[in-house]
């Protein structure tokens, strides 16, 4: 790990970011939300829409808040996940904040959520970035094979302070000059597939800035019916496994372990099939959390076979 890290600043500005893309309802709840929780005093804090929306589908539910809220609202017009987040980050920049935030706008924050994140942030001084679980509100009664799935877990046996790998986006605080001193952005290579929150804090890490669990900053995100189906389920495990063996390879030119890796999760996939069937006499729970297991593994074999046919993979 490179010990050259940037100099932990005191907290004096944040800016809270949130990225959106053509889902007014889920922002205006989540700013509502913004307007009732804690904040610190003789800390400036201000909020960020980033809009990827270049027909600003956002703009309207914004303007509500501008009277409630220190609220900014920008549009980025390039698609792309990292394209948005480079934006949010490059705004808060610009804008003079040493510090910020992210959460998604399909969550809500508990009431302490960002002084947690900035007692945290204080107490450990060794770790520069403040990484939150997010805990699922079902909108309706499902099923328990839906409600217990694996995939809405947020649970976490790490202690408070214990450090990790990388982290996501949808829960975290940090400071912005490791930004300025380390050059790392969002990576443009998950634009489109996801997992650029993970590369890019995994890549803050490999730089020297610890990432630490922080399981007093918390976050809900609401589950509606669109998310609460077997189909959906699936689809995301699926994706998360591509996207875990993209991150893991992708910038890391390693044939031999990447054959092995392919090997293990193939034999891991024999022994998953095995484990799901017999998971049937023990209801339907058991079964499905099986199949997301099941289809976790496949996604991450199926990154790993195809990374060669990944653009940016080819070009180095």
């Amino acid at each position: 790990m490179n010990k050259n890290t940037a100099e932990k600043l005191p907290v004096k500005y944040i800016i809270i970011a949130c990225c959106t893309y053509k889902r007014p309802d889920k922002l205006e709840r989540l700013l509502k939300n913004l307007c009732t929780i804690n904040y610190p005093e003789n800390i400036k804090t201000e909020i960020l829409i980033v809009d990827n929306d270049r027909d600003k589908s956002a703009e309207g539910v914004t303007e509500k808040f501008k009277s409630v809220l220190p609220v900014y609202y920008v549009v980025e017009e390039a698609k792309g996940l990292s394209n948005v987040r480079n934006r949010a980050v490059k705004e808060a920049m610009l804008l003079g904040a040493g510090h910020m935030a992210f959460i998604d706008d399909d969550e809500t924050a508990d009431l302490d959520w960002l002084l947690n994140h900035i007692d945290f942030y204080n107490k450990f001084e060794d770790i520069y970035i403040s990484s939150g679980p997010v805990y699922k509100k079902f909108e309706n009664n499902y099923p328990d094979y839906i409600i217990n799935n694996i995939v809405f877990s947020a649970s976490s046996s790490k202690k408070l302070g214990e450090y990790k790998q990388n982290c996501a986006s949808g829960n975290v605080f940090f400071p912005l000059n490791i930004i300025k001193e380390s050059g790392i952005y969002f990576s443009e290579d998950f634009n489109l597939s996801g997992s650029e929150d993970t590369d890019f804090f995994g890549r803050l890490k490999d730089a020297g800035y610890v990432i630490g669990w922080n399981y007093n900053s918390v976050v809900f995100e609401l589950v509606n019916d669109e998310r609460a189906s077997i189909i959906w389920i699936l689809e995301r495990a699926f994706y998360n496994g591509y996207s875990v063996a993209i991150v893991k390879f992708l910038h890391k030119k390693r044939s031999l372990k990447r054959l092995i890796y392919i090997i293990r999760k193939f034999l891991t996939i024999c022994f998953d099939l095995l484990i799901a069937v017999c998971s049937l006499l023990f209801g339907l729970t058991k079964f499905f959390n099986s199949m997301t297991r099941l289809t976790k593994n496949f996604g991450k074999l199926a990154g790993a076979i195809i990374l060669k046919s990944h653009k940016y993979y080819r070009e180095q």
